[in-house]
């Protein structure tokens, strides 16, 4: 039975609107202050990661969306930050159980200091408890958080076996502007785009880096790439990195904290599965989304399970260079530490 009801999009874009609202006000609060604290001050650790001032305004949104959906079917909500929300109709309700996954800020620490967007991610799948996995979502959500000087944000959605759209809307005043179907671009150079190895705490960053290197000095010959054409991008969010790669500003997004952590030994972050709410989206755009092993992205919808993501800006590029990748993943997990 379909997880997504005809009013459940529009409860998915009330929360996202309320959110960017919300964070809106925060940050144009900041600017004019001149005191970025408003919205980057740390405040503890909660579901998945730590807490910022500009996190904790997604609380009651969240609870509001829950009660809003709870009201029709019995839901389950899981979101960074506050973690399991529950709701349920006060009485019978024809409509199954609904499990929700949230990032109600993916990118906080980019936008809390005003300089990139963030982004709100929601799926939705039928509930089947512990077992339910991403690739049950049914219905993906994904919204731009803007910074102060952004004009326009994007929304991106997808229904799943039904493509994905991307629409612009005015910051000023909500509306949409224009909206198309987003699909990969199938004519991108090899190079003159972003390939990204994601390295962000400092333990991490020279074992990241020396994988990184194993693979473009075997993919530039190989491949004929000007290295002079390569860029790198730390972008500090995941949606953010596949909706730049869905659009052609990317190439490739190697995100292997995860595999580099258990293969060292290293108690590192690694992506988790509310990072990837919205995976659905760039599924249906055709992008190739990867674990560590090469299989197709997938993972359990939780908070906390440790994942692995290899995603390629189309099919072309992802055979060009995946034998590469998995030859210098090869090479660096059999030497030394």
């Amino acid at each position: 039975m379909s997880a997504c009801d005809p009013a459940l999009l529009d409860d998915i874009r009330q929360l996202h609107e309320q959110i960017r609202a919300s964070v809106a006000a925060r940050l144009e609060a900041a600017r004019e202050a001149g005191d970025h604290e408003l919205a980057s001050r740390p405040l503890g650790w909660g579901a998945g990661d730590l807490t910022y001032a500009l996190d904790q305004l997604a609380d009651e949104p969240l609870a509001q969306c829950v009660a809003r959906v709870g009201a029709r079917r019995p839901v389950v909500m899981l979101a960074e930050g506050p973690g399991e929300l529950r709701a349920a109709p006060s009485g019978p309700s024809s409509q199954s159980p609904l499990r929700l996954i949230v990032d109600p800020i993916d990118g906080t620490r980019p936008l809390m200091l005003d300089m990139r967007s963030a982004w709100v991610l929601t799926g939705a799948a039928p509930d089947r408890g512990g077992d339910t996995r991403l690739s049950d979502i049914e219905l993906a959500v994904q919204t731009e958080l803007p910074t102060t000087g952004a004009a326009v944000y994007h929304v991106l959605i997808a229904r799943r076996g039904q493509g994905a759209t991307l629409a612009r809307h005015d910051v000023a005043t909500g509306a949409c502007l224009d909206q198309r179907p987003l699909r990969v671009l199938p004519e991108l150079p090899l190079d003159n785009g972003v390939i990204s190895f994601s390295r962000y705490l400092p333990p991490e960053r020279p074992l990241v880096a020396e994988l990184e290197r194993r693979f473009l000095e075997a993919a530039v010959p190989a491949c004929e790439l000007d290295p002079h054409l390569l860029y790198d991008d730390q972008y500090l969010c995941t949606s953010g990195q596949l909706f730049l790669l869905a659009t052609g500003r990317y190439r490739m997004l190697a995100d292997l904290r995860g595999w580099i952590g258990r293969t060292r030994g290293l108690a590192n972050f690694a992506v988790k599965p509310y990072d990837l709410a919205s995976a659905l989206v760039f599924e249906e755009a055709g992008v190739p989304l990867l674990d560590a092993e090469g299989r197709p992205f997938d993972g359990p919808m939780d908070l906390e399970t440790g994942l692995d993501l290899v995603a390629y800006a189309n099919a072309r590029i992802r055979d060009a260079f995946e034998p590469h990748l998995r030859a210098a993943m090869a090479s660096w997990s059999g030497s030394p530490s």
